[in-house]
């Protein structure tokens, strides 16, 4: 299927929220409730106090509702986290592997059901400084780019997401600079440090706003 010029410029944030919404989770049931038929299949009966995996958007509707506790996966505690940044930070240090949709997933679990994720307000903060590692790890890897690809593992949906325009236009501009290589020694050098002044604050911006303190103190 070709990708459309729309999606090579990266999606919005709710239209990966609409992606990450299908990941399952476990809640536990507040009500007795019968099995739930769905497109995808069928999930329950739910019996209190017994966990049952749901869809997210499920979840979350049952939350919203007062109809069940949403449980927080493993991955999003502090501790954990915090074990995870303090690795991020080391020198040449790997991506560590996190759920792809890992940044929506905890940003609608902290907007919709934060009374169920224990040190929410800690764990925003946290986020975001480990997104900001993760970014800075990125743009170093821009000074690695060539006109073959660009290895970096681990990466999220979210993340990918944000470095997608700026790797097609500088994936584009190196394969023109390669394919004129005896001519273009110095250019090629001029255009390799204006990659290497990549400012973050252009693509996604909107997961700043999402994971940004200020955004949670209402």
């Amino acid at each position: 299927m070709a990708i459309s010029s729309r999606q090579q410029e990266g999606f919005t944030m709710p239209e990966l929220e609409y992606m990450a919404q299908c990941e399952s989770i476990a809640i536990v049931p507040l009500y007795r409730m019968d099995r739930l038929e769905l497109v995808r299949g069928t999930v329950g009966p739910f019996r209190p106090p017994q966990k049952t995996e749901v869809p997210l958007w499920l979840a979350v509707m049952l939350k919203r509702t007062n109809r069940c506790r949403i449980v927080a996966p493993s991955w999003l505690s502090y501790e954990h986290l915090y074990k995870l940044y303090k690795r991020e930070e080391e020198p040449d240090s790997l991506f560590t592997k996190l759920p792809q949709h890992y940044l929506e997933i905890a940003y609608m679990l902290l907007t919709h059901a934060e009374d169920d994720v224990e040190d929410s307000q800690a764990i925003r903060r946290l986020l975001q400084d480990l997104r900001e590692v993760r970014q800075s790890k990125t743009q170093r890897g821009f000074e690695m780019l060539n006109p073959t690809q660009l290895q970096m593992d681990n990466l999220s949906a979210a993340e990918i997401n944000e470095i997608r325009p700026l790797f097609r236009h500088s994936f584009d501009m190196l394969r023109q600079l390669d394919a004129l290589a005896s001519a273009a020694d110095g250019t090629q050098s001029h255009q390799l440090q204006q990659l290497q002044q990549y400012d973050d604050s252009q693509p996604y911006s909107e997961l700043d706003d999402a994971f940004s303190p200020s955004s949670y103190l209402r």
